[in-house]
Parts: C-alpha cells; structure tokens; sequence
C-alpha cells in the first residue's frame, strides 16, 4: 500500500488567531499613520518613487479595499485604525504591493533595497532624536560611523536590546530572541565578545561577524506572508532594517574600519506538521552578517 501520500492532502485551516493586539506608543507613528501622510514609510516611499505623498495615500487605500474581504477572513481587525495589529498588518501589505508596481521600483531591486534600509535608517534616527532609547545608547550609536571615532559591535548590544524592548512594547512583537537559541553563551547581552570585535577592527580579523535575531508574531507577519506566497522576497519589515542601521555604525570610515550590514529573513512554525502544505509560522528569524568593508 505503500506511505499515505501527504502531499496530496488539502491544507488545513490553521489554528485560531488571537484578537489584535493594539498597538501604541510613539515609535508606532514613525512606522505608520492612518492618513499615510507623516509616517517615515510614505515620505521614504514617496522620495524614491517621485510620487506625490497624496496620490499613493490614494492608490494604498483603493488598493487596501480591494483585499481588505480576503485578507480580513484570516486576519479580522476590529478597528479599522493602524493601532489594531491587523489593519496595520493589512496597510503595510498594501502599502508595500502599491510600491512593488511603482515604476521606479517595479523592477529595480537595488531601488527597493535602498528603500527598506532607508525606513530603518530614518526610523533610527528619529528613535535616538526623540529620546526613544537611553541617552547612554545615543551617545555611543552618536560615535558611530563616517567622521567619528567609531563603536565596536559589543558596544552596540545594549542599544539594540532597547531598540528591541520598544518595539515589543509598541506591540509590534509579543516577543523577540536576540542571539542563537541552541546556544545560551551567545544570547542577550553576551551575543557578541570581544573576539567578534577584533574580527571587525583588527586588520588580522577574518572581518565578518554574524548575528541571529528572532521576532515573534510581528504585526507584518500576515502581508510578509502573503506576498511570499505570491513569489516575492519584497515584503514589509521594520525590525530588521531598524537593527541593520544600528550595525551600520560599527567601525568608523576614518580608521579604515567601516562596515556592510546584511540580513536574510526566514519564517518559523515552531510545529512539526505531516502536511507540507500546512506551514503556520509565528516567527520571522533573521540571519545579519556583519562584514568589514575592503
């Protein structure tokens, strides 16, 4: 009779999602804003596409409508304000599917590249010039970079970990795990040692130092999805452009020790299912490389 042929089965209905989470605090309007107007993610979208803000305002909610039916069958929102984490997940979705067709996006992918670094870029800037972070992190991501004595990656771990604290208490996440989990020397605030600075800084390092990060339940999970499972790697995400700009200050220009931040993003279903068509992550896992430029 041979092995039941799983592969053949329907996909289940998944398990039942919790309410919405309600997002809040300041960090929340940097990333978005029911108008989509002033929020880092339209203005950016609108600079690099040469769009009115107005005029992809309109094409984001026109767009949103259209699915708003499907999308909220799997997601269903109570409000129908970016402070409910469905109808956030769903206008991010939107908003990046209405970039992904721009013309200068369409098909220039170091154009949408340049995008998402630059909503991490500005996210960070706004989160040090607000006071989002200690001023003890400021200072020491202040030093960082071009023109300046430069930071070593054990001296950004305590930044990162608020910058992570925020957005869990943003809501964006429920929960977040920095560093390898099968290896509990290289977590928290021990993901990073002094020999991964001499990797960096020491002309003799082999320059290159990697770093696992895993976001729970972001509130972009639904769109990030979706537009994977429509053949596209380019899908919404503020975490992990936020943290790449944090390690793109490592190092400093002046002593020959500037770097290159890049990451990959994977999902997790933390589930063993027999059925391949059944895959139901809570997870957005990120690989960073960060890497000693030549």
């Amino acid at each position: 009779m041979g092995n039941r042929p799983e592969g053949n089965l329907p996909a289940s209905n998944g398990p039942p999602l919790p309410p919405p989470r309600a997002l809040q605090g300041a960090l929340l309007s940097l990333l978005l804003d029911d108008e989509l107007q002033n929020c880092i993610t339209i203005q950016e979208l609108s600079r690099i596409t040469k769009i009115p803000i107005a005029t992809l305002s309109e094409q984001i909610r026109s767009f949103r409508s259209k699915v708003q039916p499907a999308f909220g069958s799997r997601y269903p929102w109570k409000e129908e304000v970016v402070s409910d984490e469905y109808y956030f997940d769903l206008t991010c979705y939107s908003l990046w599917k209405i970039a992904s067709v721009s013309p200068e996006l369409a098909e220039n992918y170091a154009k949408r590249e340049e995008f998402v670094r630059n909503i991490g870029r500005q996210i960070l800037n706004a989160i040090m010039e607000r006071g989002m972070i200690s001023k003890e992190s400021t200072a020491t991501l202040s030093k960082g970079g071009h023109k300046h004595s430069g930071i070593t990656v054990t001296e950004t771990i305590p930044a990162v970990v608020e910058i992570l604290d925020l957005f869990q208490s943003t809501k964006h996440c429920s929960a977040y795990r920095l560093g390898d989990k099968n290896d509990e020397e290289r977590t928290g605030l021990k993901v990073f040692d002094a020999l991964d600075d001499e990797e960096i800084i020491s002309p003799n390092g082999v320059g290159s130092v990697n770093c696992l990060v895993s976001v729970f339940n972001p509130a972009t999970l639904g769109g990030a999805l979706q537009i994977t499972g429509e053949g596209s790697r380019f899908a919404p995400d503020f975490v992990g452009p936020t943290l790449a700009a944090v390690w793109e200050r490592v190092g400093s220009v002046d002593k020959g020790s500037s770097v290159f931040v890049s990451f990959e993003s994977y999902f997790v279903d933390p589930v063993y299912r027999p059925n391949p068509k059944d895959f139901f992550p809570d997870e957005r896992l990120y690989q960073f490389t960060i890497s000693k430029k030549n």
